[in-house]
């Protein structure tokens, strides 16, 4: 039995390879598993040839950008595109979209073979937009390709850990859940709750399944592992647990790897503008080139050196029914220097550090970004969460969530760095007791800001 068991796992991905790129790709008209499968070619290239393919795409998104889409069309006009640098567009961003949609999308966009999508609300409303079949194909191609660099299969078991509205597609039908059903997915308590509880099960259902990879929001696997701890049971390891969404914070990798003994990737991105990453053994996050081009901009709009803090602005070098080109995500983070130390070519962030919101606002004018704000809990051994509450700039409460074992002396050591960081002029409070907020679509928030920063 266990024989047949073991065959059936080995076969599996290579009868749900061919039925794909056979059967599902022409139907949704998207070679996405095709796709994936050239990724480890085209990363293989030299740099320079690299460069060239994706000026080829963006010579081509800004052809079509003149002819068809109303905004670059008074933007480029009478420009020659094959002269034009990335460099001289205008940044965009949501709210600009927003007001003005019609400008922004293309002429017939309806007829371009698209996909309804939506973001997961982090920052108010969901935003609505198309998404160029080719755009979502190139998007989740790269996301196979790195799945698959942690030893996960296409077809092999996957544990969807959760189902959090920013995982899901707006426009989710029989053909998206037939694809899921083919792929081997399964839901592991869905739901955006990480109560000990739901948290628990969650673990044990991602167990019983035996999955190979796990796949879901970092707050919700760190629950998980905490749940797990506190009980005291085992809990069948995957070959690979991947987070995404949320920042994963150096304490709960820590409790996760700890929990689970599986290796742990962190994955970065966004689908509007169109950015994936993941993680590497030494934690920079490596770019999927394929699928657009990433500059990190000062506050002047001036690309950062490597290494220095600024928006992330995104290029998407497939998306036509609605371009997303030098489009401002609204997330902070710094570039990388040469060549990972890791030894794998390609552009990389050194690090994520937030949403451009998540900030302290002092009474002298400065901004503390969550990256100092995480280092004051790195000897925090007994702090599961934290978050900043801040009703006005002369105000912080520390909200935080702990284990057993918390005491006066770590409370003090954790006021003491965060006063170094605010100042003596601002009232900082800290309480266990409050619940952590979270977004609509069940994301830790590290910083709530209740005051108009303007």
């Amino acid at each position: 039995m266990m024989s047949l068991l073991r065959l059936h796992t080995a076969l599996r991905p290579r009868v749900v390879s061919a039925v794909t790129r056979s059967v599902v790709e022409p139907v949704l008209r998207a070679p996405y598993l095709s796709t994936a499968r050239w990724l480890p070619e085209f990363f293989s290239w030299p740099e320079q040839e690299r460069r060239s393919w994706q000026r080829d795409r963006l010579r081509a998104v800004l052809r079509h950008a003149q002819e068809e889409v109303p905004y670059y069309r008074d933007v480029l006009a009478g420009r020659d595109v094959d002269e034009v640098d990335l460099a001289e567009l205008p940044v965009i961003d949501k709210a600009m979209m927003r007001s003005c949609m019609d400008k922004f999308l293309s002429r017939g966009w309806r007829d371009i073979p698209h996909i309804a999508k939506k973001t997961g609300g982090s920052t108010g409303d969901p935003f609505q937009y198309p998404l160029d079949k080719r755009a979502w194909t190139h998007m989740y191609a790269a996301n196979l390709y790195f799945w698959e660099r942690t030893g996960y299969r296409y077809g092999d078991r996957l544990v969807m850990v959760g189902s959090p509205p920013s995982l899901q597609s707006a426009s989710e039908g029989v053909k998206s859940r037939l694809r899921s059903l083919l792929e081997g997915r399964v839901v592991s308590a869905a739901g955006c709750h990480i109560d000990p509880e739901t948290s628990l099960e969650r673990a044990l259902t991602a167990g019983r399944e035996r999955g190979v990879l796990w796949y879901g929001y970092a707050s919700h696997v760190a629950a998980m592992a905490d749940a797990v701890l506190e009980a005291g049971v085992r809990v069948p390891s995957p070959k690979a647990i991947v987070t995404t969404a949320e920042l994963l914070f150096p304490t709960w990798r820590e409790r996760i790897e700890q929990a689970f003994d599986a290796p742990l990737r962190d994955q970065y991105g966004c689908n509007d503008g169109g950015i994936l990453s993941q993680g590497c053994s030494r934690g920079r996050l490596h770019l999927a080139e394929n699928v657009s081009i990433v500059e990190i901009l000062d506050d002047a709009s001036r690309r950062c050196r490597p290494g220095e803090e600024g928006d992330v602005v995104v290029t998407n070098l497939h998306a036509r029914t609605l371009p997303f080109l030098r489009y401002r995500i609204g997330d902070r983070a710094v570039l990388g220097a040469a060549t990972c130390p890791c030894g794998a070519e390609g552009t990389f962030l050194e690090r994520v550090v937030g949403r451009q919101g998540d900030s302290l606002h002092l009474p002298n004018g400065k901004h503390v970004s969550m990256h100092p704000l995480g280092k004051c809990f790195f000897d925090a051994r007994h702090v599961r969460r934290y978050q900043f509450v801040q009703p006005e700039p002369g105000r912080v409460l520390v909200r935080l969530e702990v284990a057993p074992g918390f005491g006066a002396d770590e409370r003090s050591m954790i006021l003491d760095e965060v006063r170094r960081l605010v100042g003596s002029a601002v009232d900082i409070d800290l309480t266990t007791d409050e619940p952590m907020e979270r977004t609509r679509g069940g994301k830790h928030r590290v910083v709530v800001r209740t005051f108009d920063a303007a």
